[in-house]
């Protein structure tokens, strides 16, 4: 694993070069520069850097917010209210904090590519945590570069393994950062039962990747159902995945609604992404305008190196990407819902320094992602994160 921040910067960022930068304004107050970033030479090894931030002022502070897995930066974008300043970003932007959102790798190929030899996706064999972590810290070093490191410190943190991008930035660079929060993602517990769920997962991906299989390509199924339901929620769901008979919008709720089968992408036994009410034919606390806007931004194909670091860290036998958080002295946020990620939760802010802050916001109704997708999200998700960044920065 490569060293601490300042070792890094002087090696691994000689292989990052901004390829092209766009400025556009999608409010009067609020300026967008998108920066992407080519990382070697391969032209799959992109992702784009966006920084939000409130013209003409003085920003309070800096954060970092890092993408879920398989989703950009732009999933913070997202408003199904209208307007770009009722998104999250916007609204973080408005409140007079810079924010730098950061995609995780992504292939952007059409389904099938990998698997038609159309595309030699072998480079995601390189796409596990110690490349995510140094493409955040990366970002760090244009926050610097640009002047943002002026009032202190940055926060950084995400959304499901943008929560896990996180803690293994942080755990590389653990002075580098006056805050992390953590929603629903983690590569720690001391749980016994979600160790044991892990374990056969990560012998299996350990398997998978010494015969050099870069990817999953199952994970498609979650963008094309949310697709479907927004444009033929009445019409049959094409692939044999799901009982007969079964509709694009009853699709969309077997994904988001029920825990995947044992593998890589359900961390917990009992991983809901939103709580679901079957009978009703609807979600309790999602707001489903709001989530199918997220299902045109949907990566076809999950890195396997990402998957296995995921399942094998929670499965307790690999702790390298939290060995060395004890280290950090910021504040931490950690939100806990009652079907992602759980107890592990509760055992990751265990793992901070006991003189580390750790607020925890806890909602044991709620699946892994409703607070971000409720109609309710801004009291859920974003006001409990922006009066802690208003501590931190």
């Amino acid at each position: 694993m490569t060293g601490p921040f300042t070792l890094l910067a002087a090696t691994a960022f000689s292989a990052y070069h901004v390829v092209s930068t766009e400025v556009t304004r999608p409010t009067p107050a609020i300026e967008r520069v998108v920066h992407q970033v080519q990382v070697g030479g391969n032209s799959l090894n992109r992702f784009t850097i966006t920084h939000v931030h409130k013209r003409r002022a003085n920003a309070d502070g800096s954060l970092i917010l890092l993408s879920p897995f398989l989703l950009p930066g732009s999933f913070y974008e997202i408003s199904e209210s209208g307007g770009y300043a009722k998104s999250a970003a916007g609204r973080l932007a408005e409140s007079n904090i810079d924010v730098w959102l950061v995609d995780q790798r992504h292939s952007g190929l059409a389904a099938g590519s990998c698997e038609s030899g159309a595309a030699d996706c072998s480079v995601m064999l390189d796409w596990d945590f110690d490349s995510y972590s140094s493409d955040a810290l990366f970002a760090l070093s244009l926050v610097k570069a640009q002047g943002g490191g002026c009032h202190g410190k940055p926060a950084i943190g995400g959304f499901s393994a943008g929560a896990n991008m996180a803690l293994a930035t942080v755990n590389r660079a653990p002075s580098e950062f006056s805050g992390v929060f953590l929603y629903e993602g983690t590569f720690f517990t001391e749980d016994p039962t979600i160790r044991a769920h892990n374990d056969a997962v990560c012998t299996d991906l350990d398997e998978r990747l010494s015969h050099g299989e870069p990817f999953d390509p199952s994970a498609a199924v979650v963008g094309l159902v949310l697709k479907l339901a927004a444009l033929a929620p009445d019409e049959l769901f094409p692939l044999p995945v799901f009982p007969p008979g079964t509709t694009n919008q009853q699709a969309m709720f077997y994904v988001f609604g029920t825990p995947p089968p044992p593998g890589a992408l359900s961390p917990t036994p009992n991983f809901v992404r939103c709580t679901t009410d079957f009978a009703a034919q609807s979600f309790v606390y999602t707001n489903e305008v709001r989530l199918k806007l997220t299902g045109p931004l949907f990566e076809n194909y999950a890195s396997l190196p990402a998957l296995r670091d995921l399942a094998c860290g929670l499965a307790g036998r690999d702790d390298s990407h939290y060995d060395h958080l004890s280290a950090f002295r910021g504040k931490a946020l950690v939100y806990v819902e009652g079907t992602g990620f759980g107890p592990a939760m509760f055992d990751t802010a265990g793992l901070f320094h006991p003189s580390v802050d750790v607020t925890i916001e806890s909602h044991p109704e709620l699946g892994e992602a409703d607070p971000y997708f409720s109609s309710k999200w801004n009291q859920l998700f974003l006001a409990p994160l922006r009066s802690w960044l208003h501590r931190v920065l």
